[in-house]
């Protein structure tokens, strides 16, 4: 069984009065469109700068807020020959920008240097002690690229010094601003940018313009790197500035990049902007995670041929060691979850000794990816005494807010809604995963719920070619903001199908139309990929179209993005699971034979029925032999008992599953020890508790939640610690040993959590292997 990761949405391929008065003035086909009407470009004159973009679509750089104190500062800073620092950062996008303004500098004669800090030694961003070293070394002008806008106590001490600061960021703008000399920021609140969203990099290159009077091309090559590595929207200035910037690669003169490529067997010809994120990107990146991100900006701007290929094959033995290291703590990683019962939590909290501080962001994503859950991943201290990890999110989580509200168990914390660095007590990690839990039931995380996929259209085989894949790539560069569109396809025969790579991992099969071949490939699947090859048939996907060259000749290829294998052959029966469906009246007019495990909770539904509808209240009210085309099971039952008995008991061609919880405990759960004796302790002293008038103030006063009260007030009355007459309790203390698990209240209790943390908490694919476990009990 190989489930969706996505949720396919199927666009309409109709199209409206935009799309069509597009389509005439353009001579375009339907698709494109429909593409570039998605995008909000709905007119000729939009459609054309979008698809053929000029320097008309680089702005001015005096546009951006502070741009001429910068200047002033930075020139006069020149003039007077004053020693200038670049304060950087550890990833491509700090690499790139410290690069371009460390050039742009020298080009104008500049006394430069720069600095990238060190991410295990001084953290992200401005770090006073490094400000403190570089003044005393002689720094007149710090100017900082893609970092800066939080260093409000560092820029005052660089001021106090009388050393100016000249701020260029693109990151969250805090509620209080450094008093620096300039900042240069695209979303600074008192001047609106074109584009707010450039990367740190484009902000860096916005001042060298100014600074250089003109559009420095031969720096775009960097610019490209910087933007697609850091998931910055590629729509309007972005996409120029990335499109002219791959050509500007593709030409590059910078022996560290033609190294690096090279090393990486790319042919500088064939690069786009996927070759930026997923070779030039990581490969940067790396630097920063494993060792030290100065390599870096030296890689970039050497221009020495023997220490071009020194640093490249540095780069390349850190991304080697890097990929290793991702793969052995995410398999550490997901054995540990395993061991810790992978149902028993909506989060994923994890933690393990001598685990990369480096690459535990990179193996959070890995177990997103893997459980589909929000995962943290924590490395453990030397001293054992503290943890230090990263975290990553899903779309419909919230894990900053949900982290934010607990700093209280943290030491250090930051980050935003899909990923955040923290570090904490070894002590509180088992804290923090409980809270984590009660705020994903607070922010009511569906794990069955994923993200959606927009499907374009349906294709058949025969209809693709070369001419309708260039048609598409009019709208590259792809990326945030403006993704490749995916296709699903018809008409084909598996002709065959195969493992690929060295730890047959990846996975490709041969699609032949009425006339026309293509191979779709799927990579990273997992272990499990001969069911793939056996199955190849019965697979469902979804996919991008690309191109392979080989031995001078281009063939389209189909990149699975998505797909879905199910080989369960222990049952046949359909199931329509809508457990987390609203309960609404159209719910209970479905065809079929609609079952109720509660009699109270039909009653409260009996009138939403229609009048012929065929109903089964109770397991004692079914008939033998019962046989039916749909199954409807409406509510939760009060243990997997008699949930399996109903399943046997009835023979079904379809199940469809309501479950509806109609008094849920899931979030509530059973009683601790200690709340069960502060009730037991308040209840033998007190005489006379009106429980019918007093039960609300009875619950705030013991901060019991209501309904876990009435539940302890029960079991106490069935073992006989209470007693209750005409409304009014009084407690009865006793001298024997009484288990309260033997209270009928509480085992009934017990076995009604057990239900619903199996019947409603998992994901679709295991729910049905649920059912068919249960039927063939």
């Amino acid at each position: 069984m190989f489930d969706k990761h996505y949720e396919w949405k199927f666009e309409s391929t109709a199209l409206g009065e935009k799309e069509l008065k597009l389509q005439k003035q353009m001579g375009i086909s339907k698709l494109l469109a429909r593409l570039l009407v998605k995008r909000n470009i709905s007119d000729s004159d939009a459609a054309n700068k979008f698809l053929n973009p000029s320097e008309d679509n680089i702005c001015d750089p005096y546009l951006l807020h502070d741009m001429d104190k910068a200047v002033e500062r930075i020139q006069n800073a020149v003039m007077n020959n004053q020693m200038i620092t670049v304060y950087g950062d550890y990833d491509a996008d700090g690499l790139t920008s410290t690069a371009v303004m460390y050039e742009t500098l020298e080009q104008l004669g500049a006394s430069v240097n720069y600095y990238i800090p060190d991410r295990f030694v001084d953290g992200y961003g401005p770090n006073i002690d490094v400000y403190k070293k570089l003044i005393s070394a002689g720094t007149e002008l710090i100017i900082t690229v893609d970092n800066g806008v939080s260093g409000y106590e560092e820029v005052a001490y660089a001021q106090s010094k009388g050393v100016d600061v000249v701020i260029t960021d693109h990151h969250e703008l805090p509620d209080k601003l450094p008093e620096a000399a300039a900042i240069v920021h695209p979303r600074h609140p008192n001047k609106k940018y074109p584009c707010p969203d450039l990367a740190g990099v484009g902000v860096a290159f916005k001042v060298a313009s100014a600074l250089l009077e003109d559009i420095p091309q031969e720096l775009l090559d960097l610019v490209a790197i910087g933007t697609v590595a850091d998931l910055m929207p590629l729509l309007g200035e972005n996409r120029a500035l990335v499109k002219f910037g791959i050509i500007a690669l593709r030409n590059t003169q910078r022996l560290g990049l033609l190294t690096l490529l090279d090393n990486a067997k790319i042919n500088v010809a064939d690069i786009s902007e996927e070759t930026i994120g997923f070779a030039l990107a990581p490969r940067l990146n790396s630097l920063g995670r494993i060792q030290n991100g100065n390599t870096g900006v030296e890689l970039l701007t050497t221009l020495d041929d023997d220490r071009a290929k020194q640093l490249a094959d540095k780069v390349e033995e850190l991304n080697a060691k890097r990929k290793e290291l991702v793969t052995t703590i995410t398999e550490q990683a997901l054995q540990k979850l395993t061991e810790e019962n992978p149902n028993k939590h909506l989060i994923n909290v994890v933690a393990g000794e001598n685990w990369h501080e480096g690459v535990l962001g990179i193996v959070a994503s890995h177990l997103v990816e893997r459980t589909g859950k929000p995962s943290l991943v924590l490395s453990v201290s030397e001293d054992g005494e503290t943890v230090k990890g990263s975290g990553r999110s899903i779309e419909s989580f919230q894990l900053f807010d949900a982290i934010n509200v607990h700093r209280d168990l943290l030491i250090s914390f930051g980050g935003h809604h899909m990923a955040c660095g923290l570090s904490l007590e070894k002590s509180k990690v088992v804290e923090l995963q409980r809270v984590l839990d009660v705020e994903a039931k607070k922010q009511q995380l569906d794990l069955d719920k994923k993200t959606p996929l927009e499907v374009e259209q349906t294709i058949e085989i025969d209809d693709l070619s070369l001419d309708f894949f260039e048609e598409i790539k009019q709208l590259a560069p792809f990326g945030v903001a403006n993704p490749k569109p995916i296709f699903s396809f018809s008409n084909y025969k598996v002709q065959k199908s195969i493992l690929m790579g060295q730890d047959k991992n990846h996975f490709k099969m041969t699609l032949k139309g009425r006339q026309e071949a293509i191979d779709a490939i799927a990579f990273s699947i997992g272990e499990n990929g001969q069911q793939l090859v056996n199955n190849a048939d019965e697979i469902e996907f979804v996919g991008e179209l690309s191109t392979n060259v080989w031995r001078g000749q281009t063939k389209l290829q189909i990149m699975i993005k998505d797909f879905c294998l199910d080989i369960a052959e222990t049952t046949k029966i359909r199931v329509n699971d809508l457990r987390h469906s609203k309960l609404t009246p159209n719910l209970l007019r479905t065809d079929g034979e609609f079952f109720f495990f509660d009699a109270t909770v039909y009653h409260k539904l009996a009138n939403y029925f229609k009048h012929d509808a065929r109903i089964i209240v109770g397991l004692d009210k079914l008939p033998e032999q019962a046989k039916v085309n749909n199954l409807i099971i409406v509510d939760c039952p009060p243990n997997l008992e008699s949930f399996s008995t109903l399943l046997n008991k009835v023979e079904f061609e379809e199940i469809t599953t309501i479950l509806y919880p109609y008094k849920p405990i899931l979030l509530t759960g059973m009683p601790t020890k200690e709340e069960l004796g502060k009730v037991y302790r308040f209840a033998v002293s007190h005489k006379n508790i009106d429980l019918k008038n007093d039960l609300n103030k009875l619950a705030d006063y013991l901060k019991i939640k209501k309904d876990l009260l009435i539940f302890m007030l029960q079991v106490f009355f069935e073992v006989g610690f209470v007693k209750i007459d005409n409304g009014l309790m009084a407690g009865s203390s006793s001298s024997r040993r009484i288990n309260l698990k033997d209270a009928p209240s509480y085992r009934a209790r017990q076995r009604l959590l057990e239900a619903e943390n199996v019947l409603l908490t998992s994901k679709t694919v295991e729910f049905e292997k649920i059912i068919s476990q249960f039927i063939t009990v």
